[in-house]
Parts: structure tokens; C-alpha cells; sequence
């Protein structure tokens, strides 16, 4: 009886809280559509107004990018299997429907409703799901709860739970226990994502452990042919590139000070710097210009020259493009504590990883990637110009860094095909 009273309790603050915000949400929307141009027409979908969007649908939930880009295969192998079966992705930012727009033509795809019961409801009955797939840890209490007194399979897939998330869970872990029971079946990243869902009371004949989906990421014909061009249009002067991507405040800062020591040997260097926050652009045309470095935006279109020194990525989506016609990578996020960001895209295109230490946020991927060498982790400014030198200047040690690479991306591969064997009965 105290458990019960404890979740309705929670439940109730929960969704007090959803209608509270309310008025800070509507302010956000038209902020986002005012100053930075974001929503257009769509912002209704928030509110479960949709239209034109095909009902029966295999419903897949990403919030953003990473998530996004991560169900790529999984959702190609969908499409051969179920051709006459219309697919729907939801996403919860404009840069996650951004990436959909990017790679999938005939797709439907809109945004998930605000979680309120209301809002939530007009979205089930207007989409009909035949399967609601989650994509990480999108876990919204209401949402839930309705698509399973519907009937509607819930899956995730590639689950992971963050340390701080957990804690957070276990505070409340009778509540969750309840939202997580509601779910059909989880594929989770880790043995460690396995063990926290069954703390948080899931019924292990509900989990299991598949490799992390973005290890599927492949290269398409287009996404080729882009690469290609690409690279031959910037290749006139034979330069070797390096692509700091996924950067975040106070690392560009580290990364221009290396780059500027490695000019000396290497002047013909051309950096590509991709921040996680494009908004961050005017920043960082700053701080590269009080370092009396040259650049050129990417968006304009200008053909880096020789006085050209960086080319400062203002556009979202393109990564897997520019990790193509870079020589080295270095992933953001790990040089300065905020936890990481996938490199799986830079190794698809097989070139050596360097990342920082704090890589916590893709524990499971780095685990595999060093337990093979596969990933150069470097500790402090000095170790990184080091391990770049090595790299531009050994050819036997830079060969050996990308048969490295190859060995690990091919041994992990194969998840979104299994996943999708395995959802054969729910989409049934």
C-alpha cells in the first residue's frame, strides 16, 4: 500500500509539473521560431496536432542527433523488410529532424508531443502505431503507460542509463519501476545498462544485451560521392587534414594552441573545427581571430586555399561527410570534462581517433575500442601535439592506427539486423 501511495504520489508531481511548465514551453517555442528560426509551422506537432502522416506505422523515437543518426541502418533493414509497412520517426529538437531530412527522402516525420496525457492521446489515435520503438533512454512516464493500455509493443533499443541518471532513477525507483514494466523489451548497449535496469526492478526475461547500433553506421552511395567531390575540390594543395569535431567551450582553446605548435612543422596543416553548438560560431570567429589564424566558413561554400589555416563547420548533419576527407580525428567532448561523444563515425571512414580521458557518456564504445587499441587517449596538450606529430610524420605508425580502427569497427558490427529478426513478432 506505501509503494502504491508513493507512485501515485510521484505520478502527481510529475504531471503537475508537465502543466506548470507549460508557459515556459510556449515562450521557448516562439523564441526558437522568432530568433532562431527553428519549429516553422510545426510547433502544433508538440501539442498532438498532425497532418498528412500515415497511420499503422512502425514508430521509431530518437530525441536528437546522435540518437538519430544511430537508427540509420536499423531503419534501412526496416524498410527491406517491411516495404509495404510506412515507418514514422519522432524527434523532440529541430536538429534531430534535420538529420531525417538529410538522409531519408520518403520518410513521415514529426515531433513527440509535450508528455501530457492530452496531447499524448491525439498523437495515438491519430498515428496508430503497430510498434512505438525508443531509441537510448527516452523514457516519458505518460507516453508509456497509454501506448501499452493500448496494446501498442514498446521496445527500446541501444538502452543505456548515465551514471547520473541512475542515481536519479533510484530516488524514485518505484515510479520507474512501474513506467518500465509498461515496456515490451529491451535491447540494452552493456552488461552495465542491463544490471541498472534490473536494479530499477525490470523483469530480466525483458532485457537483453546487443551491441551499441551505431557501430552498424555505414557509408551511403550518396554520402560517398559527397565525401569524394568533397575531398577532390580541397585537394589542389595535398594537405593533410585534421577535423576537431563535437568540440565544446575551452577545448577549441586547447585545440587552436596545438594547432598553431604543429604549424611550425607542418604548415600546410588545414584544421576543420565542428562545435557541438553551432550557435557557438560567432565565439569561436573570435578566438580564432585574436590567434591570428585565417579561416573560412563551410557553409559559404569557399574552396579552402593555401592562406586559408581552419574551416569553422556552422552546419548540422555533416559530419559523417567532413570525417571523409580528414586525415586524423580528434572527438570533442573527451579533452575537457564533458563526458565524450560517439567516434564511430570518424571510424567507419577507418582514419586514427584521438580522444581525451573523459569519455564516461560512450563507456560501453571506448571500453571495446581500447581493449583492442583502437582509440590514442591522450592526457594533456603535449601528449595530443605529440601523438599528431607521430601521425603526420610516420607513415608505418599511421598505417598501423587505421588496420587498428578496421579490426574494431568490423568485430562489433550486426546489431540492427538482429534487432530487427527479433521484432519480427511484435511488427507482425
Amino acid at each position: 500500500m506505501i509503494i502504491k501511495l508513493k507512485i501515485l504520489l510521484v505520478n502527481v508531481i510529475y504531471n503537475i509539473m508537465l502543466y506548470l511548465l507549460q508557459p515556459i514551453l510556449i515562450i521557448r517555442i516562439i523564441w526558437s521560431i522568432i530568433i532562431k528560426d527553428n519549429y516553422h509551422d510545426k510547433w502544433y506537432e508538440r501539442y498532438g496536432f498532425y497532418k498528412n502522416i500515415k497511420s499503422n506505422s512502425i514508430v521509431l523515437h530518437a530525441a536528437s542527433v546522435g540518437e538519430t543518426l544511430s537508427i540509420i541502418p536499423l531503419i534501412n533493414i526496416l524498410k527491406n523488410y517491411y516495404p509495404s509497412t510506412p515507418i514514422l520517426i519522432t524527434n523532440i529538437t529541430f536538429t534531430g529532424k534535420s538529420i531525417v531530412s538529410k538522409y531519408f527522402n520518403h520518410i513521415d516525420n514529426v515531433y513527440l508531443p509535450y508528455d501530457i496525457k492530452f496531447f499524448v492521446n491525439k498523437f495515438i489515435d491519430y498515428v496508430k502505431p503497430k510498434i512505438f520503438i525508443i531509441v537510448e533512454t527516452e523514457l516519458w512516464p505518460n507516453l508509456i503507460k497509454l501506448l501499452n493500455k493500448k496494446s501498442i509493443p514498446i521496445i527500446i533499443v541501444n538502452a543505456r542509463i548515465s551514471n547520473s541518471s541512475f542515481k536519479n532513477y533510484k530516488i524514485i525507483s518505484n515510479f520507474m519501476s512501474n513506467v518500465l514494466n509498461n515496456i515490451n523489451y529491451i535491447f540494452t548497449q552493456s552488461i552495465i545498462d542491463n544490471n541498472r535496469f534490473k536494479l530499477l526492478g525490470v523483469n530480466c526475461n525483458k532485457l537483453e544485451i546487443i551491441n551499441n547500433l551505431k557501430f552498424d553506421i555505414c557509408l551511403t552511395k550518396n554520402i560517398l560521392i559527397k565525401s569524394t567531390l568533397l575531398r577532390f575540390k580541397w585537394s589542389s594543395y595535398n594537405r593533410p587534414t585534421l577535423i576537431a569535431s563535437s568540440t565544446h567551450p575551452g577545448e577549441e582553446i586547447l585545440i587552436l594552441e596545438a594547432y598553431k605548435k604543429l604549424i611550425r612543422n607542418f604548415p600546410n596543416l588545414l584544421l576543420i573545427i565542428a562545435p557541438r553548438n553551432i550557435q557557438r560560431i560567432k565565439k569561436l570567429i573570435y578566438l580564432i581571430s585574436k590567434n591570428n589564424l585565417s579561416y573560412v566558413i563551410f557553409s559559404t561554400g569557399i574552396i579552402p586555399n593555401e592562406q586559408h589555416q581552419i574551416v569553422l563547420i556552422d552546419t548540422i548533419g555533416d559530419l559523417l561527410l567532413l570525417y571523409g576527407i580528414s586525415d586524423i580525428a580528434i572527438i570533442g567532448g573527451s579533452l575537457l570534462n564533458y563526458g565524450g561523444h560517439n567516434p564511430l563515425e570518424a571510424i567507419v571512414y577507418t582514419i586514427p581517433i584521438i580522444v581525451g580521458q573523459y569519455t564516461s557518456n560512450f563507456y560501453d564504445v571506448y571500453n571495446k575500442l581500447k581493449d583492442s587499441n583502437n582509440v590514442i587517449i591522450v592526457y594533456s596538450l603535449n601528449l595530443l601535439i605529440k601523438e599528431i606529430s607521430n601521425l603526420l610524420c610516420n607513415k608505418a605508425y599511421y598505417n598501423y592506427r587505421i588496420c587498428c580502427t578496421n579490426l574494431a569497427f568490423n568485430k562489433y558490427r550486426g546489431s540492427s539486423k538482429k534487432i530487427v529478426y527479433l521484432l519480427n513478432n511484435y511488427v507482425k
